[in-house]
């Protein structure tokens, strides 16, 4: 078996974890075979317990256990439900994206029917595999504007800024520039001084072969008065470019977050990765005032503050159950789906929802599962016409051979072109037109299970989305254009929120959990959209665009446009979201519907914490894999150096206590 495909890493010494009610096995022998599989007593061949236990190995989570698990002192387990990939040519060739799709690397969620919209139901996929949803992502690198970070910093999160994240964008990454010197000068591809980092983990660069219909898309955008930008990821987000990819410049493949965080790493001692296991609750309680005939707690265990002591895992929902024990602290990163649901069914969420599924409540905090924000995006294909045009679209039958194999003798060719080489994020200058709908005199359609707090913490949110758009350099709306012909429009600021709630008390039953995207709740969203059709329009008659004869699809003509009540039905049953999911475990204060602190600490525990999209209080307007990646380093200093601040002195052995004992 190759190394990549194996289950387990170095770093395993005999030490065991027990199922639930077994007596301790005698301890194992180091061993050879590296693939997890249960010992004849039922014992997985795992540490009896582990400094730091970090929930899901997306960005969030291997960035990290990656950084965490640099002192050798110091031991990690990496739990993932998923596995580990392939490296198939549907994963690491640009060129396959929106072509071929690793389904089975995903989880398969869908939404409830959504009542804004078209009362359908919509897709939902998240990434279940080692890197997540960055195995299978559109590779976009852009880092939003720096108000939508400075945003976040005035909810109520000092440290959190545009300048406070910038180190930490600058740390993850490995900029290379595009190999092609006449396009730095033509399309104006040049980095900012200080944007960028060329030692970081994550490659990002530019695919070396560009559609003739990019450059058409372009000078489109500049004949309608959108500046092409030298560069996206200054903090100010706003104008045209080439997007640069989360992409290995030198083989022209994808850089997810294993190849970047775990691969490098994988040889490690003290940083184990578990892979086709999930995590079925956090185990936890309520720190208790210590008798002389207790076990002393540790120096932080503070009478009523929640302790996470470990976690609970098994395979599949008949296998055993294994209790895994941490010394330090438990880091949720399963995302912005998984990661509030696993809070909730662990006792952490809206105290009344949690009572009706059954869940024993630890701590009360309303805003687990609310808050959910993603883009609403809509992708009207303009069918180019023009006889000479050449698209990913004709990659078929001997094409297709041809061109596989330019890309693995040569790394050139149309297999090194994402999907979208070229983006436009104009700035709001129609604000007028719709400013009624972002006062607070718009019925904004909250969930009905928001409370008074979580209601607080949404009008602070409107106040601050109304100041971002009056900003010239915060985009209201993307453009994504696609080499045959999809201008796909998608919203960055909206105003909707939606929910994810467990379906019951066991992980299992909660695959996929109560998703309701409630896309559109807030109408401003869909006049966004409503507003980049009708960009789109007007883009396609420039003369740089009809050179490529585009045929607009049914319903959106110039004429469909001028309807606004057909418009508006048939735009709504073309809204889906972007899979940008975060906010369901938001940075804010909690008397504001908050759930972690500006540490990512959960309100009401000690050694629990969130590291993922989750924690984002608003959506930047831009693709968030570059802001994961920069909160899971940020987070990664913070818990360093919260545990060097505090140097707790060695901690007794306690036992796992659980909920209502």
């Amino acid at each position: 078996m190759d190394w990549r495909q194996r289950n387990l890493y170095n770093g395993f010494y005999g030490h065991m974890v027990f199922a639930a009610n077994t007596l301790p096995p005698q301890l194992l022998q180091p061993f050879d075979n590296r693939d997890i599989f249960p010992n004849q007593d039922g014992s997985l061949p795992l540490r009896r317990s582990y400094d730091y236990i970090v929930v899901g190995s997306g960005i969030g989570g291997l960035v990290v256990a990656n950084r965490l698990s640099e002192d050798a002192s110091v031991s990690v387990l990496l739990i993932e439900a998923g596995e580990l990939d392939d490296r198939a040519e549907d994963v690491t060739v640009p060129g396959n994206i929106g072509q071929e799709d690793p389904v089975r690397y995903e989880w398969s969620m869908t939404t409830t029917p959504q009542e804004f919209l078209d009362n359908q139901t919509r897709t939902f996929p998240q990434g279940k595999a080692v890197g997540g949803s960055s195995i299978m992502n559109g590779m976009c690198w852009t880092r939003g504007s720096a108000p939508d970070y400075d945003a976040w910093r005035n909810l109520g999160n000092p440290g959190w800024g545009w300048s406070d994240l910038l180190p930490y964008f600058l740390k993850s990454e490995n900029y290379t520039m595009h190999s092609n010197v006449s396009l730095q000068d033509s399309l104006r591809v040049v980095p900012a001084h200080g944007a960028h980092n060329n030692r970081g983990p994550v490659e990002v660069g530019f695919s070396r072969y560009i559609y003739n219909q990019t450059y058409n898309f372009l000078r489109g955008i500049q004949e309608l008065g959108i500046p092409i930008t030298d560069d996206l990821n200054t903090g100010d987000g706003t104008g045209a470019s080439l997007v640069p990819a989360s992409l290995a410049a030198s083989n022209q493949s994808r850089s997810d977050a294993r190849v970047a965080y775990f691969d490098p790493v994988a040889s490690r001692d003290n940083f184990e990765l578990l892979t086709s296991h999930t995590v079925t609750r956090i185990l936890a309680d309520v720190a208790r005032n210590w008798t002389s005939h207790t076990p002393p707690p540790g120096p932080r265990d503070l009478p009523g503050r929640v302790v996470a002591r470990g976690v609970e895992i098994a395979a599949d929902s008949t296998g055993p159950r294994y209790n895994v024990s941490c010394r330090r602290e438990v880091i949720v990163a399963a995302g912005a789906i998984s990661s509030p649901v696993l809070l909730q069914i662990s006792g952490f969420g809206p105290a009344e929802y949690l009572r009706n599924i059954g869940v024993d409540v630890l701590v009360d905090l309303p805003g687990v599962g609310s808050n959910l924000q993603d883009h609403p995006m809509v992708q009207p294909e303009y069918l180019y016409t023009a006889p000479d045009v050449f698209s990913a679209r004709d990659i078929v039958g001997d094409m297709r051979e041809s061109v596989k194999a330019e890309y693995f003798a040569n790394r050139t060719g149309p297999w090194t072109a994402t999907m979208v080489n070229a983006v436009a994020f104009p700035a709001f200058n129609e604000i007028e037109q719709v400013v009624h709908l972002i006062t607070n005199e718009t019925d904004p359609n909250l969930p009905s299970t928001y409370d008074d707090s979580l209601r607080a913490g949404y009008a602070t949110q409107q106040r601050e989305v109304r100041a971002l758009l009056s900003h010239t350099d915060v985009p209201a709306y993307e453009l994504m254009a696609t080499s045959w012909g999809q201008l796909a429009v998608s919203v960055m600021h909206m105003l909707s929120r939606g929910t994810v709630r467990a379906r019951s008390s066991s992980i299992f039953d909660d695959e996929p959990p109560i998703i309701d995207s409630r896309l559109c709740s807030h109408p401003f969203d869909c006049e966004i959209l409503r507003l980049g059709l009708e960009l789109n329009d007007r883009l396609i008659a420039t003369d740089a665009m009809t050179a490529l004869l585009p045929v607009p699809p049914a319903g959106l003509g110039t004429q469909d446009l001028r309807n606004r009540t057909a418009l508006m039905d048939t735009l709504k049953g073309m809204v889906h979201t972007e899979f940008h999911p975060s906010g369901t475990a938001a940075m804010m204060p909690r008397d504001v519907g908050g759930v972690v602190d500006t540490e990512l600490r959960v309100y009401g525990t000690k050694n629990l914490r969130v590291v993922d999209a989750s924690i984002m209080p608003l959506i930047p307007s831009g693709h968030i894999q570059a802001a994961v990646y920069a909160i899971a380093e940020k987070a990664a200093d913070i818990i360093k150096s919260d545990y060097r601040r505090n140097n707790p002195a060695p901690e007794y052995s306690q036992p796992l206590i659980q909920p209502g004992q």
